[in-house]
């Protein structure tokens, strides 16, 4: 979304403090504007970048009226295919406590062609997806393909911009170290362990206080963490493999291959073998984050019409 002065109250988070649904950033390309996230506050201008994370609290403190910007967000679920193949995830945490970052004009340059070439791109997998003919399909599998692969490139550079950025140990908590050591051994475990409790005794920590804990820290439940690792593994092999579906099971440690049918369905209304042949699953935008937009354009234009 591109934001233009009166704009950035999109969100609603000019009278008061919202909290934030997506992760994502926002890279000032005009002007000045001061954010106050989780009670810090940031002093963002052009050719500054600041990360933002899910649930948490944001209030646009102020803001120059030539402010221009990007304003990218995404749910976990779309963002945690691409986490995958980070090397060092725990490097991630970090930007949690350091999330504003002033980078090189060449750093500015990449990020801005990168978002222009995403958007023609996403236009173009929304027109293909417009298509009903059968035949073309595949040319809106390309295109989609060419988005998930750009993204991740996008995400790349972005985290070279905080390639520098070092831990604070007085900023980091015992809450975010417990929610770092299970998103940590979740990555390496997730197949084979389902069970909150399994990561809780990792900790040596009853299931409900480490449960309370992730959903504080991340907004998602620990069951609701897995789900999405397993989730996001199983639309991958179903996509992208020539594994049987009671392979895929098999891989992904369920009782049976009914038991993962089951659960699969649950989850996205399509069984696996209707996944696999590319049919539509439920609408999984979320419905919080598309009713704060509504309210925020709804404000944008009923100001414009009383002007």
């Amino acid at each position: 979304m591109e934001l233009k002065g009166g704009e950035v109250n999109i969100l609603n988070a000019e009278k008061e403090s919202v909290k934030l649904t997506k992760t994502g950033l926002f890279l000032c390309k005009e002007g000045e504007v001061i954010l106050n996230i989780d009670e810090k506050e940031y002093h963002l201008h052009k050719n500054s970048i600041i990360i933002y994370f899910s649930y948490s609290s944001l209030h646009i403190v102020s803001h120059t009226a030539n402010l221009r910007g990007t304003l990218i967000g995404a749910n976990l679920e779309t963002i945690q295919p691409m986490l995958y193949n980070v090397t060092n995830f725990n490097a991630l945490f970090v930007i949690k406590q350091v999330p504003h970052q002033v980078i090189s004009d060449s750093q500015y340059e990449v990020l801005c062609e990168y978002i222009d070439l995403l958007k023609k791109v996403m236009q173009k997998e929304q027109q293909e997806d417009s298509v009903e003919d059968s035949e073309e399909r595949p040319i809106s599998e390309i295109a989609r393909k060419q988005t998930e692969l750009l993204s991740y490139a996008f995400m790349l550079e972005v985290l070279q911009c905080y390639a520098s950025v070092h831990s604070s140990n007085a900023n980091f908590s015992r809450k975010d170290e417990v929610l770092q050591k299970f998103v940590s051994t979740l990555y390496r475990k997730y197949r084979q362990e389902h069970e909150v409790n399994y990561y809780a005794e990792q900790q040596f920590l009853t299931t409900r206080y480490f449960s309370s804990i992730v959903k504080e820290r991340s907004g998602k439940s620990p069951s609701q963490w897995i789900a999405t690792a397993l989730m996001v593994d199983a639309r991958n092999l179903l996509k992208n493999s020539n594994m049987t579906i009671k392979e895929i099971s098999d891989a992904l440690c369920f009782p049976n291959q009914s038991y993962f049918g089951k659960w699969f369905k649950n989850l996205t209304s399509l069984s696996p073998l209707d996944f696999r042949k590319g049919k539509s699953e439920k609408s999984s935008e979320d419905p919080h984050f598309t009713d704060v937009i509504k309210r925020g354009i709804s404000h944008i234009n009923n100001n414009t019409e009383s002007d």
